[in-house]
């Protein structure tokens, strides 16, 4: 860019008001208002009562340092807020099967910062298990799993293997491969053809690591894969997990990360779906309320069983309450005190609305789209959930997939596609992926999703796929 010759990088020895400036950050545009919008962004606008709200929000520095659900002593001076972020915590546990004698949490940076703050209690718990004659602790979790776990929180925490990003010397595409063929720690299980965790896979992958000497495990299942939406099967894992303690005398944390199903699923499965604390092995949830939550980013909640967050607690003295519990430390209180606003007044039945409206536009396209390609092999929609408003679709132009320039300059373009790898072989999680592009219906795509589907439709036929 010009302004990185000479030193124009620097940050200037003098200051200067330059209304140029001003005007490129006045100029920026949201996403959600371009015309189409993209259709992979998982966020929504925001309600105008909301956002009016931010600018004194922001004037008043809240800062929600602390965690404040076990009805502690909080830092000094933010005691109201303190209280707003407990009361907003539990509406949010309150459909995942929490109380607030049952649940603690706190809001935090997002649904990676949650998965962080479980994947970290989890390790500090199952270390009070620990045989130096035994291995470490080994986590088990789908290739559909978000990045945040086996990509960055396991690593960061020294509970992973390497993977990266390769060319395939089978299919000669790169996806997700091991760095070497050291498997230590963490263990791919396999998903089925939904996308969800599949239980003999689970137990194969348990038993293996078992005979090579571990005896804890640290076990991540999703709420809405980010590619497919596929919910794991939660309840069928939890009672598998206490049927392999009693009788392997094996330790199981469960984390289950619901960033985005965490406000779609209690809303639309009428209680038929248990993904929470009401399913007895979960110890946390990590769910994202800058996505189907309605708050502004970033707005990440995490919740856990009473008492679970002890196990990270440091002692700080400079802090009133003595002790920090979270990732984060310090962090904002913008999004939980809109939280404890919004969700009131919008009550279980206004989300209720909010995610069926999103479902059945989902629905709409899904019917356009099996309509519309009905004599071609080259685009078809995968299985997905009745409960997350995704729609995961197979576009295969060439090698697979769409050309890169169709998707960075050709009619696609506007919709921001983003194509992920799913297991072809259900057993094998690092088999070669049939690639899928990630559909996110949400309000500010209803109007555009017919246009989609003729866009998509001018591809293909340019393609000479339009037919079987």
């Amino acid at each position: 860019m010009s302004e990185a010759r000479g030193d124009a990088w620097r940050w200037p020895p003098e200051g200067s008001y330059d209304l140029t400036r001003i005007a490129r950050i006045e100029q920026i545009a949201s996403p959600y208002e371009q015309n189409p919008p993209p259709i992979c962004y998982p966020g929504t606008l925001l309600d105008r009562g909301m956002i009016a709200m931010v600018p004194e929000l922001m004037r008043k520095q809240l800062n929600c340092i602390g965690f404040h659900t076990p009805d502690g002593i909080g830092e000094g001076g933010f005691d109201s807020i303190q209280k707003m972020e407990s009361a907003a915590v539990y509406m949010v546990a309150s459909m995942l099967g929490g109380t607030p004698q049952t649940v603690d949490g706190y809001f935090c940076g997002g649904g990676t910062e949650a998965n962080l703050e479980g994947l970290y209690i989890g390790r500090q718990w199952l270390r009070r298990f620990a045989d130096p004659q035994r291995k470490g602790i080994a986590v088990l979790c789908t290739p559909l799993a978000h990045y945040s776990i086996f990509f960055k929180g396991t690593n960061i925490l020294g509970l992973t293997n390497q993977f990266r990003w390769t060319e395939c010397p089978k299919c000669h595409r790169a996806h997700k491969l091991p760095q070497n063929e050291n498997t230590e720690h963490l263990r791919l299980v396999g998903v089925d053809i939904e996308g969800k965790m599949h239980l003999p896979s689970l137990e194969q992958v348990f038993f293996k690591a078992y005979e090579e000497g571990y005896r804890q495990f640290l076990v991540v299942a999703t709420a809405g894969t980010c590619l497919m939406g596929s919910i794991d099967p939660i309840p069928e894992i939890s009672q598998w997990m206490t049927c392999m303690r009693r009788t392997y005398h094996a330790e199981f944390y469960f984390h289950v990360d619901a960033s985005f199903g965490g406000f779609t699923i209690p809303f639309a499965s009428k209680g038929d779906e248990h993904i929470g604390f009401d399913v007895p092995e979960v110890m946390s949830v990590a769910v994202d309320a800058d996505k189907m939550g309605h708050l502004p980013y970033p707005a990440g909640v995490f919740l856990c069983r009473k008492g679970l967050q002890e196990h990270i607690g440091l002692e700080v003295a400079y802090i009133r309450g003595h002790g920090d519990y979270t990732i984060s430390g310090s962090r904002s209180a913008i999004a939980p005190v809109l939280a404890w606003d919004y969700y009131q007044r919008l009550g279980v039945d206004g989300q209720t609305r909010y995610v069926q409206a999103c479902l059945k536009a989902r629905d709409h396209l899904l019917h356009k789209i099996l309509e519309r390609f009905e004599g071609t092999t080259h685009v078809y929609p995968l299985p997905c959930s009745s409960f997350v408003n995704f729609l995961p679709l197979v576009i295969n132009l060439v090698d697979g997939s769409i050309p890169e320039d169709q998707i960075e300059r050709g009619p696609l373009a506007p919709y921001h596609l983003r194509g992920d790898g799913i297991p072809t072989e259900q057993m094998d999680p690092l088999s070669c992926p049939t690639i899928a592009y990630k559909l996110c219906i949400m309000p500010h795509t209803f109007s555009f999703l017919d246009r989609f589907v003729d866009d998509l439709e001018t591809v293909v036929r340019a393609a000479g796929k339009f037919g079987p």
